[in-house]
């Protein structure tokens, strides 16, 4: 069990305990909506998984719980998602192809086929590497690739994508238009500051 000073993932999942989901009247984790908790040297991140429906409304339960395990000694940052998640019932059983019975796939980002995730509880292993790999070699193949690289600690993809020092420019005043190179579009945190920006 990771520790982080005075607390530990024991005493961050009891302090999510008190964290109630307001539709279903009992806390986060009995419902096994907490997922991914990861700690190191003070910084704690995890997921809330919520069906899709309900992600929009859910913004304060991310809040509580990331106060919640905020207050405890020793923390020096939180960071929640509300993660989508799709499950049916408790035991869903496997339909064609291994999907749940009687589910359809909710489309979540519209226009988009095929997310796929890069990414581990601990830095240093080759994610972005990865990431940029698959991504080329997927535009290699003729798909239509976007990546978005969101490591906001050392966003690494404008210098493997060859794109080190160019800025995005806006459609309008809410729209970013992603770089592009290789095939393939890209953006990033690293293209809005310095390289050598912590």
């Amino acid at each position: 069990m990771a520790s982080i000073g005075a607390a530990n993932e024991q005493q961050i999942l009891d302090a999510l305990r008190r964290v109630a989901d307001p539709d279903r009247q009992k806390d986060i984790v009995s419902l096994g909506m907490v997922s991914g908790l990861t700690v190191k040297d003070g910084h704690v991140a995890f997921a809330i998984e919520v069906e899709p429906e309900r992600g929009p409304r859910l913004e304060p339960l991310r809040k509580a719980a990331e106060k919640a395990v905020f207050d405890l000694p020793g923390v020096l940052s939180v960071t929640a998602v509300l993660t989508a998640h799709r499950g049916g019932s408790a035991q869903p059983q496997p339909g064609p192809a291994g999907a749940p019975a009687g589910r359809t796939a909710k489309i979540l980002v519209p226009s988009v086929r095929s997310i796929i995730a890069v990414a581990s509880g601990k830095g240093g292993v080759g994610k972005s590497t990865t990431a940029t790999n698959l991504a080329v070699a997927l535009a290699t193949q003729g798909h239509r690739v976007g990546m978005l690289d969101a490591d906001i600690y050392g966003p690494s993809q404008p210098r493997m994508m060859g794109l080190a020092g160019s800025r995005p420019q806006a459609r309008d005043d809410k729209t970013l238009i992603p770089l592009q190179n290789y095939g393939v579009k890209c953006m990033s945190i690293g293209f809005m500051v310095a390289e050598d920006t912590p």
